[in-house]
């Protein structure tokens, strides 16, 4: 990300240099991905503000995307994005600290509903828009499902993405020309020029802002070393700002504290013995920072996790003499270079992430040893929640984030079986983390059991023809199961080997191991009562109405005694049932939650409706078991590929990833509809529930309260048909209360 200070003194000394966008035309501009992202999402006009407050992703995000993408094909532009993949280890970034930052985002969100529940919705939209709580992985599959329809170039980088830009700059090939990224690109020596900003909006003459190093050198009068030690000193995304330096005059009084003392080193050691430098090991810290800068790990076209020097040619010697001429060799590289980034994983594994067959969501806890959870947007003041993210989605040893962990672990080296892996929650800062058993007999056992799962491709196309049916999905592989007899033809045969090949059949056997990972298909291939209601339910629901996913979460969330109409901790939130007895609140609850588990068809517009806290709290439930599910399908095809159960060098790693379940997250939005409609039918009869359809008057207020929803909800396509699609929905849920 930016070095801290640093715009502002580019700006006010006119660094910035602005051209038309068509000088880059007939170019391939290396675009870093979540630079880009985060300029979308956090800056008007592109912020949601409402995000905080509705859970699930950006409405209007994939439009824009598109629109941008658009004006780099008229002007023959190729975009080539690099997305970030796992994270560098991180020491300096105290536990007191993290605290401190998420106190303030739980009292903003926290202030945020008092002042929409008091009627003041301009200052609540204030406090939600910097709170989203939004991460670059969540909105991974959205772009990438982009990139593959407009066949967009891509790339997941091992570590930190601006390493790997540098090195697609400097192949022998020029992968790319330009590099649109963080000022802090600039501090790997020899990069001289970085775009810090695009202007894709203006309709008549798009434009970009590039910044030279060379002028910045020159002006401040540093050395490349010296401007390095700066910017680490400074502050950014991978660096704490040195405490010296933390003052509105930073920028000016670290570089002449850089010059006096010659070199950031000798400037750190200067200040070692200081209460608030030695606190905090900054001197360990700096020199870390460093290697992890000159050092970079990226992954080369010979599909090598290498460091960028050893990968890259030497720069182009520049004639100003702030060059720094050294080129570092293999004898330079540090010897404990896995301290500064993480125990190597096998190349195989780099490769797969580089691809977008996996987010980097299992690795990162594999490699880090740990599981960060953070409060969810509604803040997670609830117990309910608390034990279910505890207890359910994180250390059970048959749970998804242990068997994730297991999937990986068991097919690399040795090591990562004994890798100790610590579960960290925020309502738990005193307690002792407690170890996830993803090596536990249970675990592994449960892993090493659906491997059996090999079914040639003549079964699955067999079953596409029968079924009538064009897509790999749960109602495909739950009917290919449907009866002992067709069950069996899906188990191995006595000495047979099967290698998968095509997609179609990795996919569908990437589904049958997860649903016998959580316990829906039985080791004999059989349905378990699980599978039974939920493929009896999909075969009673209408196919264009795409129940199957939210199918599979009310199952899961019903196993784990979660979906229900009750209070919350005997609490009522804001933006629940209006009308009705307690008994009918709890049923109009229910309804509500239900409801709230179907993706709404949003136009592509930020959200203008009404919000419910009361649906928030209960997609926090929602948002963490998808997550948790998709992160576990990701494994389960990472696992078969590290098995060789199926074709390794292969060109379709992302068409498989965009081909498994749980491809979104949803929102509050279905439930608030469901809410504002039936609050509106119960108003309008008589503030009476309605129980007999064929009352009198009873059409004729369904069609006004239909009504009322078209007008509160602008954002939504077709709010009458969506509401109508809801009650279908829960229609299909009740076929599975006979299970």
């Amino acid at each position: 990300m930016p070095i801290k200070h640093l715009d502002n003194y580019l700006v006010d000394r006119k660094h910035l240099q602005t051209q038309p966008l068509h000088f880059l035309t007939d170019s391939r501009l290396g675009i870093d991905a979540s630079y880009y992202l985060t300029q979308l999402t956090e800056t008007p006009p592109s912020r949601e503000p409402l995000l905080a407050a509705t859970g699930g992703l950006p409405l209007a995000l994939t439009s824009r995307i598109e629109s941008d993408l658009r004006t780099l094909e008229k002007l023959r532009i190729k975009p080539v994005f690099v997305f970030p993949g796992l994270l560098p280890n991180r020491r300096w970034k105290q536990q007191q600290h993290q605290q401190h930052e998420l106190n303030e985002a739980m009292r903003d969100r926290r202030e945020a509903w008092s002042k929409y529940e008091a009627g003041q919705e301009d200052a609540a939209t204030k406090l939600f828009e910097a709170r989203s709580g939004l991460q670059q992985w969540d909105l991974w599959r959205m772009v990438l499902r982009i990139f593959r329809h407009r066949n967009v170039e891509f790339i997941v980088a091992p570590y930190v993405a601006w390493a790997q830009l540098i090195y697609l700059q400097r192949h022998q090939k020029a992968y790319i020309h330009a590099i649109y990224g963080p000022t802090d690109t600039l501090l790997y020596p020899g990069v001289d020029k970085v775009i810090t900003s695009l202007d894709l909006t203006s309709n008549n003459n798009p434009t970009f802002n590039y910044v030279v190093k060379r002028s910045i050198l020159n002006d401040l009068g540093l050395t490349e070393d010296q401007f390095l030690d700066v910017g680490i000193l400074l502050g950014s995304d991978h660096s704490q700002t040195f405490p010296p330096s933390m003052h509105q005059e930073a920028l000016k009084q670290t570089v002449d504290m850089v010059k006096y003392y010659k070199n950031g080193h000798t400037a750190v050691s200067a200040f070692a013995d200081q209460p608030q430098v030695k606190g905090i090991q900054y001197p360990d810290h700096f020199a870390r920072t460093r290697c992890m800068i000159k050092y970079s790990l990226i992954l080369s076209s010979d599909g090598v996790v290498v460091p960028l020097p050893i990968a890259s040619p030497s720069p182009a010697t520049h004639s100003h003499s702030n060059h720094h001429p050294h080129h570092p060799t293999a004898a330079d590289i540090p010897s404990d270079l896995h301290e500064i980034f993480t125990h190597r994983l096998p190349d195989e594994i780099y490769f797969y992430l580089s691809r977008g067959l996996l987010g980097p969501q299992a690795l990162v806890w594999l490699t880090s040893g740990q599981i960060i959870e953070n409060p969810p947007l509604d803040n997670g003041e609830i117990n309910e929640y608390r034990r279910f993210i505890k207890e359910v989605i994180t250390e059970g040893q048959t749970g998804p984030r242990a068997t994730g962990l297991a999937l990986v672990s068991s097919v690399a080296h040795n090591f990562w079986s004994k890798r100790p892996v610590t579960a960290h929650f925020w309502f738990e800062q005193s307690t002792p983390q407690k170890t996830i058993l993803h090596n536990s007999q249970q675990t592994v056992q449960l892993t090493e059991r659906v491997s059996s799962w090999t079914v040639p491709y003549a079964i699955v196309e067999e079953e596409l023809r029968m079924q009538n049916s064009s897509t790999i999905d749960f109602a495909l592989c739950l009917g290919a199961t449907a009866s002992e007899k067709l069950a069996a033809r899906t188990r191995p045969k006595n000495g047979q080997t099967i290698t998968l090949d095509k997609k179609d059949e990795v996919v569908a056997n990437v589904i049958w191991r997860f649903l016998e990972l959580r316990g829906f298909l039985l080791n004999s291939h059989s349905h378990s009562s699980l599978a039974r209601a939920m493929f009896v339910a999909i075969r009673t629901a209408r196919v264009n109405d795409k129940f199957q996913d939210s199918l599979y979460l009310f199952l899961e969330l019903v196993r784990a005694g979660v979906m229900h109409g009750h209070l919350w901790s005997g609490r009522a939130f804001s933006g629940g049932p209006s009308f009705g007895t307690d008994d009918e609140k709890s049923c109009m609850l229910l309804v509500m939650r239900v409801l709230s588990i179907v993706p709404l068809s949003f136009k592509p517009q930020p959200w203008s409706a009404p919000l419910s806290r009361e649906l928030l709290v209960f997609n926090s439930f929602v948002r963490s078991l998808t997550r948790a599910l998709r992160t576990l399908l990701e494994v389960t095809s990472l696992n078969m590929l590290l098995r060789h159960d199926a074709r390794q060098n292969r060109e379709d790693l992302l068409d498989i990833n965009l081909s498994l379940p749980f491809q979104s997250e949803v929102n509050t939005g279905f439930g608030v509809l469901a809410k504002v409609y039936l609050d509106a039918l119960t108003h309008i009869n008589n503030r009476q529930r309605v129980r007999d359809p064929n009352a009198e008057g009873v059409k004729e207020a369904k069609a006004m309260a239909l009504e009322i929803c078209e007008e509160t909800f602008p954002g939504v396509k077709n709010p009458k048909q969506e509401v109508e699609r809801g009650f279908r929905f829960w229609d299909v849920d009740k076929v599975l209360q006979v299970y």
